[in-house]
């Protein structure tokens, strides 16, 4: 199976120690594997991990939620744009969204295997 690497936001890491007790847990919260890479990208504030991640996920089990989507005008562009979303957190689009502001933010409804 084909893998990529990203860098995850992992609010402050303050040691390595610190990075190796907590960034495999956020990679596996993200289906991924911790590369043993990190940085701080603003003192004290956040630093990122590198996470190497499957371009599909698979498995027997599922599950689906709710993630924001900024503002969707109409389903033509629901159907358009949340594939491309649901692909931004390693997930499926399954045709649903919702519009929970009114010209201003919608929410997708994306399929998560594993």
């Amino acid at each position: 199976m084909s893998t990529f690497k990203v860098n995850i936001p992992a609010g402050p890491l303050w040691s390595n120690a610190d990075a190796e007790e907590k960034a495999p847990k956020i990679a596996a919260a993200h289906q991924g594997k911790w590369t043993g890479q990190w940085n701080t990208v603003i003192e004290s504030q956040m630093s990122v991990i590198e996470v190497e991640l499957n371009v599909k996920n698979s498995g027997p089990n599922e599950f689906k939620t709710l993630v924001l989507a900024g503002p969707i005008w109409n389903n033509e562009a629901a159907q358009q744009l949340g594939p491309v979303i649901a692909a931004s957190y390693g997930a499926e689009f399954t045709g649903n969204w919702n519009t929970i502001t009114e010209g201003v933010m919608s929410v997708i409804e994306i399929k998560f295997k594993y």
